[in-house]
């Protein structure tokens, strides 16, 4: 009888943990919610008296002394979080489409993502993905200065046309246009076995590069076919599209004749490896740099799902690539699909 009290006490202090940590995360989320609650009424009231009363810095400055002497120890109401409640107000009763947004995200997140942003369709993507993918300041800071949003937006591959219609909503936003990688010497010649040590390496990082919701299954994944041995370069599965991703490395620039070597790895992936509840594979050639015009004219005729990619090609992105981004509309519907997710 002691031995069963002993074997089932583990189990039962796990479920005890686990219970005490969605609370304290629910808790979190809670008070989250109130603090932006609160600095939206503080918003308000600040901007009604600017606009009916015409006050100025030094009330505002007052104001920030009388709440920090009646509630010490608290942060928050210094002068300049004061006027960021003000225009954190002023901008969303202007956008009321983005109010529900706010409130389930960190006050710090808000702020630094008002600042940073000034279009509206960028500002609801950093509003939704940091909602989704729980971006810390240090992350928010992160994505929006490599442009996250450009390079998401600029991704060409032809998933809309490939994918089944449960997916696309899921897909639009899970493959970016340039991935970063850490290479030791960035600008020297690089081949494709120190690209793909350069990956392997910095796994972690990389995964964190595509979104999260990628789990790496291997390099050089080996696959026997009639009595013929083939390696995919990197081999990951994305849990949330429940699909395996191959990963083709090229040291140089895209050439159309590298659809055909992918196109086989994925055929091999599906046929010897992906189980029937998976969804087909996704294949993304990833190279030096590429000609967009090219790629855009290969994937309109292809029928698997495919992408092509650029790795550490650029981090602000240039002005010749401004013509390649989709359509307000397009956006617009990506960030629906987004929200469709939930």
């Amino acid at each position: 009888m002691a031995d069963n009290k002993i074997i089932s006490y583990p189990p039962f202090l796990e479920e005890i943990l686990s219970k005490i940590q969605l609370a304290r995360y629910e808790m979190l989320k809670t008070v989250s919610k109130q603090t932006v609650t609160l600095y939206w009424e503080i918003g308000k009231a600040v901007s009604q008296k600017v606009q009916q009363v015409k006050w100025g810095k030094s009330i505002v400055e007052q104001l920030s002394k009388d709440l920090q002497t009646e509630f010490p120890g608290i942060r928050g109401f210094s002068a300049r979080n004061i006027w960021n409640m003000k225009g954190f107000y002023e901008f969303y009763t202007e956008n009321e489409k983005l109010q529900p947004l706010v409130a389930e995200i960190g006050w710090t997140q808000n702020c630094l993502i008002l600042e940073k942003c000034k279009d509206k369709l960028k500002i609801e993507y950093y509003l939704r993905k940091t909602k989704e993918m729980g971006w810390s300041k240090a992350d928010l800071i992160d994505k929006i200065n490599t442009n996250h949003f450009e390079n998401q937006a600029l991704a060409q591959n032809n998933f809309a046309l490939t994918v089944s219609p449960e997916l696309k909503a899921k897909v639009a936003w899970e493959f970016v246009d340039d991935y970063q990688v850490e290479l030791i010497n960035p600008d020297l010649p690089i081949s494709e076995k120190e690209l793909e040590n350069a990956i392997v390496t910095n796994v972690v990082k990389f995964l964190s590069e595509m979104g999260g919701s990628f789990a790496f299954v291997g390099r050089q994944f080996k696959i026997d076919f009639h009595d013929k041995e083939y390696f995919i370069d990197l081999l990951f599965f994305n849990l949330k599209l429940n699909c395996y991703v191959v990963f083709e490395l090229k040291a140089r620039e895209f050439d159309p004749k590298d659809v055909g070597q992918i196109k086989w790895y994925m055929e091999l992936i599906n046929k010897e490896v992906k189980e029937p509840a998976h969804q087909p594979t996704i294949g993304i050639i990833l190279c030096k740099n590429k000609d967009h015009l090219m790629v855009e004219y290969m994937l309109s005729n292809i029928q698997d799902p495919l992408g092509v990619a650029t790795f550490n090609r650029y981090e602000e992105l240039p002005e010749k690539y401004a013509k390649y981004l989709p359509s307000e509309q397009e956006i617009i519907k990506r960030l629906a699909n987004l929200g469709a997710e939930k």
